[in-house]
């Protein structure tokens, strides 16, 4: 096998100049530049609808009737609450567009923690169990959706299409007093 395809050294270019990091290598801005980022279209009005929202939901699960004690009562409530009025779509990894997307990580630890917690959901009914799953499932999304395409979910609408999805779930599991 030969290595003639490769280019000589003189067709390369020149050497880099060592301890120099390459422009296309720099994950961060050199020295103090910090850039001012330009909100989405819709942006603000989004983010608020999400808080509210969150709040919203976090109401309705501190008032499932559950033992106080319960773990989902407090805990996970807050969770969601945080999780929802925390959101920022800045918060993410511009190299690979991952990140948290301004959500904790104690309060993510708490969202996966739901699936741990079904024993104590006896008291609760099968659509009551749904919207808590649905609820919770949709704010875990939100900030990895921000984080990977902020602009999508802002200005596309996703972000008002999840919280609609929220809405409905705690909607259909509120107890009828027709």
């Amino acid at each position: 096998m030969t290595l003639h395809y490769l280019p000589a050294a003189a067709e390369q270019g020149p050497e880099p100049v060592p301890g120099e990091v390459p422009f296309f290598v720099r994950a961060e801005p050199v020295g103090n530049e910090l850039e001012e980022r330009e909100p989405w279209r819709g942006e603000a009005e989004a983010l608020s609808e999400a808080a509210a929202v969150g709040r919203r939901a976090a109401d309705w699960i501190r008032a499932l009737p559950l033992p106080p004690e319960a773990w989902i009562c407090a805990p996970l409530a807050d969770a969601v609450e945080e999780a929802m009025t925390s959101l920022d779509p800045a918060d993410c990894d511009d190299t690979d567009r991952h990140g948290p997307g301004g959500i904790s990580e104690s309060a993510r630890t708490r969202l996966d923690g739901l699936i741990y917690g079904i024993a104590e959901m006896k008291p609760l009914s099968p659509e009551q169990r749904i919207a808590l799953f649905a609820v919770v499932h949709c704010v875990q999304g939100i900030p990895k959706s921000l984080a990977n395409d902020p602009g999508t979910v802002i200005e596309g609408g996703d972000l008002l299409a999840v919280c609609a999805i929220i809405d409905s779930a705690i909607g259909a599991a509120r107890p009828r007093t027709e």
